[in-house]
């Protein structure tokens, strides 16, 4: 295990890195994947709940989506324009999340070593968790 300082996209970065190989075979490197996921996880929630869109945005927009799907775009824009101060908010919600994006956070990482990697992981997948791998 180790101690990494990090900015959170890069946690956000290992953590779909962690979830593409989530499902290859090795109980070393499937104990590392969990236990980072599970750590990862518990470190960005306050990054989902910031990004999370309103109960009110949600609904408009699906009201909108369906206007679209049934044809009705004049609607669906004058519905948008009459609820323009929700698409404020909502990018106003998406620059504070890249901000919280951009700070760093100190985590304990599980390592494995390269040697314990599974045989069929692929470059692409290495390349994606590599802050957990350790050469021996």
């Amino acid at each position: 295990m180790s101690t990494q300082t990090l900015k959170n996209q890069e946690l956000v970065d290992l953590t779909n890195g962690l979830f593409a190989v989530k499902d290859l075979k090795g109980v070393k490197f499937a104990l590392v994947v969990s236990k980072n996921m599970e750590n990862l996880q518990n470190e960005l929630k306050h990054l989902d709940d910031a990004g999370r869109p309103s109960e009110e945005f949600i609904k408009v927009a699906e009201q909108v989506q369906a206007l679209m799907k049934g044809g009705k775009e004049d609607e669906a824009k004058k519905m948008e324009e009459d609820d323009n101060h929700l698409q404020d908010e909502r990018q106003k919600q998406i620059d504070e999340l890249q901000e919280l994006l951009a700070e760093e956070s100190t985590v304990q990482i599980y390592t494995v070593f390269s040697s314990q990697l599974p045989n069929d992981i692929t470059a692409d997948q290495i390349m994606k968790i590599n802050k957990i791998i350790i050469d021996n």
